[in-house]
């Protein structure tokens, strides 16, 4: 399926000089790495978005690396709703195929394709079981002492790629350069007519979709090459492929360095947590780490590149982190200070009303009968209503404990992806949002209210004749 890109990510492979021009790619970009070196030991192996199945084996002429992973790329808002009433999916299947041509020690890149899978019915009939079970023979061989080791496990390797080859929807070559450099090429469909429906698809909706599933790629080849630290993982978007022009090594380079400084500023002003200055602080480690590589690759040309004042930024980033902790544990210090105050003072308002109230009540308790109730009738009827509407007022003390749970759970809204993908719609349609929460909340109460209208009128009853006891 994409023999000729095939024969080029290969050939261009770790033997190859770094510094030649990829002709076969369409895109470049940078899997970030802080020390500037990349470890190929543990490609393929990740959490996010799901877990992978994955086999990363070094032999003595190369090291070989086969995984796959479910990526759940939908970006429609309550999918948990819209996906079952739409028969919608947006899980995807991606099978990473590569290998260096050197020990690893000696290694400087690493080569393959990746290979996609548009549905769950394609991929558990066509290559599920096969591919899985060529995995585990090549984990298989990770201790074997068989003097043809590696001749065993290049065989399942060659054959899971096979699998893969004939069997994906879109195949897309790559390589990776120890730097973190990847170039990555344009995707080939296996049919001609799923090509053209989508393209078709997504040029009417102003997508460019070679690219889409370019970067898709990467955002693979990303999780599984590198352990996100310093920002979410769903923050893809800091990091995007970028056109590759042979004749202009630098122009690329420069709008990494351009992005990456973009989200330093963008976590050193919108977001005032602590939190978010140490990770602004990460992400420029990881900054001053690709502009090192850049220099090690380009030397005097990159002289022409943007300067920041890095040591200045950092000294800045460290001393708002340093304030906003300070200030937090200030504020912190307040609260917990007031807080305990206002619980010794509940406690022992509590405890005080809880002794005169059953004073109060071993001394009336002989008055409240038949016999006395005319001389205590005010007392007499609030017991009465007390012991009639018993459950209504249990009932009155359960809904206003849910109501204080619901109003105190403040984090659900950035905690749920239902209550991010509320986040989203009322950012978009802020209008619309706010008629629309306003309506469904009437609509709530009132539907409660008359779903639950014979216990409203009883509580509403019970209260209203307690209080003219005292009126």
């Amino acid at each position: 399926m994409a023999d000729s890109q095939t024969k080029h990510s290969t050939e261009s492979s770790a033997d190859a000089d770094p510094c030649l021009p990829r002709l076969w790619a369409s895109y470049v970009g940078w899997i970030p790495t802080v020390n500037g070196r990349l470890s190929f030991r543990h490609i393929g192996d990740s959490r996010h978005p799901t877990e992978s199945i994955c086999a990363n084996l070094d032999l003595s002429n190369g090291r070989l690396i086969i995984a796959y992973q479910r990526r759940p790329l939908s970006d429609v808002l309550f999918p948990r709703i819209i996906h079952p009433y739409r028969g919608l999916s947006g899980d995807f299947w991606f099978v990473i195929a590569a290998r260096t041509k050197a020990a690893a020690i000696d290694a400087d890149a690493v080569s393959g394709q990746v290979f996609v899978y548009k549905s769950k019915d394609d991929w558990r009939s066509k290559a599920d079981q096969k591919v899985r079970a060529h995995i585990a023979e090549i984990n298989a061989q990770r201790f074997s002492l068989d003097n043809q080791r590696n001749q065993l496990a290049e065989l399942s390797f060659d054959r899971a790629t096979a699998v893969a080859s004939n069997t994906a929807d879109i195949s897309v070559s790559f390589e990776i350069l120890r730097d973190g450099t990847i170039f990555v090429s344009q995707p080939v469909f296996a049919e001609q007519a799923l090509e053209e429906a989508s393209v078709a698809f997504a040029n009417a909706s102003g997508l460019d979709l070679r690219s889409w599933v370019s970067n898709q790629v990467y955002f693979f080849l990303r999780d599984v090459s590198h352990n996100h630290q310093h920002h979410e993982p769903t923050s893809d978007n800091i990091l995007v492929l970028q056109d590759y022009d042979a004749s202009n090594d630098l122009e690329w380079r420069k709008k990494i360095i351009f992005s990456l400084h973009y989200a330093i500023i963008r976590f050193k002003r919108d977001d005032l947590s602590e939190q978010a200055s140490y990770r602004a602080l990460g992400i420029l480690a990881y900054c001053k780490s690709f502009a090192m590589c850049c220099k090690t690759k380009l030397k005097d040309k990159f002289d022409n590149a943007p300067i920041f004042n890095e040591e200045a930024l950092q000294l800045s980033l460290t001393a708002k982190a340093n304030e906003i902790s300070s200030r937090l544990q200030a504020i912190a210090n307040i609260q917990t200070a007031n807080m305990a105050r206002a619980s010794t003072l509940r406690t022992i308002a509590l405890g005080i009303f809880a002794i005169i109230v059953a004073v109060i009540a071993i001394l009336i308790q002989p008055r409240i009968n038949e016999k006395d109730k005319a001389t205590f009738p005010n007392l007499y009827e609030a017991s009465t209503i007390a012991a009639e509407n018993f459950f209504s007022f249990l009932q009155l003390g359960l809904l206003i404990v849910v109501v204080t749970w619901i109003y105190t759970h403040s984090d659900w809204a950035a905690s749920t992806r239902t209550g991010r993908a509320l986040l989203e719609a009322s950012y978009i349609r802020k209008g619309r949002a706010v008629t629309l929460f306003l309506a469904s909340a009437a609509a709530l109460v009132a539907g409660g209210l008359w779903k639950f209208r014979a216990a409203v009128i009883d509580s509403y009853e019970s209260l209203r004749d307690l209080i003219s006891l005292f009126q």
